[in-house]
């Protein structure tokens, strides 16, 4: 072989052995939730982002995401949660929520995929404990910057399904099957909503679930693993969340409160059995 030919060939199989340049996908931030803390970095960039919940605690946590108003800050957040739940009042219109992975079993991980635009935000974990006080009462809720510019533009990932949350339904793009999908989610109401998947145990209805809310069944949670979704949305916002689901019986589940009289959704007829095969 000529020399000139021998170092193309080097060069061509060089080449060859070069990994292909990777697709541009979301930034990914790891956020831990133990009992009753998150553990998250102080500063994200803006713009396309997987929220990564892993759940290192004993209890059922989520990460809801709520951006407060320019020159807002976490105390200004708490002072005005406080008001409206001693007053029975709507929160403070410069609170906004803005998604975020929704409840996962303990010892598991969910993620939840979302644009975030430049501004300070709040992580708090809204779900109640056995004692009835909500995980924020507890001290679970944890201030975290968004600054921009951010990543580089990207695309979001490609949906399986689409689900719209009205005023108060689950509207599927098609039925949810086994197997790992990606699913986005539009909030379409005139208020804000929130979607959880939930494995029903065997014999169990959503009936019993919610009996067991009212707390008109005893025993244990008519329920097996959580499987995370996407928390508090505001009207017109989107998001989307991954769920990988065994074929079974689940529930689709909000627990909102609604904007009107501060019962759950689920309380509303937010609340859907379905079945996976």
């Amino acid at each position: 072989m000529r020399p000139r030919l021998l170092v193309a060939s080097f060069a061509a199989c060089a080449a060859c052995a070069r990994p292909a340049p990777q697709a541009a996908g979301p930034n990914v931030v790891t956020i831990t939730a133990t009992d009753y803390a998150f553990g998250a970095p102080d500063t994200i960039p803006a713009g396309l982002t997987t929220l990564r919940l892993v759940n290192q605690g004993k209890e059922l946590h989520h990460a809801s995401l709520v951006r407060l108003g320019d020159g807002k800050t976490i105390a200004d957040f708490q002072a005005g949660l406080q008001a409206a739940m001693t007053q029975h009042t709507p929160p403070p219109p410069w609170i906004a929520f803005a998604g975020g992975p929704n409840a996962v079993t303990v010892g598991d991980t969910a993620w939840a995929t979302q644009a975030l635009e430049p501004g300070s935000y709040v992580l708090v974990c809204w779900i109640p404990s056995a004692d009835g006080a909500p995980h924020i009462m507890k001290g679970m809720l944890r201030p975290i910057v968004v600054g921009g510019p951010g990543v580089a533009a990207v695309p979001e990932p490609p949906a399986d399904v689409v689900v719209k949350l009205t005023d108060y339904d689950f509207l599927f793009s098609q039925p949810l099957t086994a197997g790992r999908q990606t699913i986005r989610v539009e909030s379409a109401g005139l208020q804000a909503h929130e979607i959880v998947i939930t494995a029903l145990t065997p014999g169990k209805t959503l009936q019993d679930f919610i009996a067991w809310e009212q707390g008109g069944e005893k025993g244990p949670l008519p329920t097996g693993r959580w499987l995370g979704g996407v928390t508090g949305l505001d009207a017109g916002g989107h998001a989307q969340f991954t769920a990988t689901l065994a074929p079974g019986n689940y529930l689709i589940l909000c627990f909102w409160p609604d904007a009107k009289d501060g019962k759950p959704h689920l309380m509303h007829g937010m609340g859907k059995q379905i079945t996976v095969s």
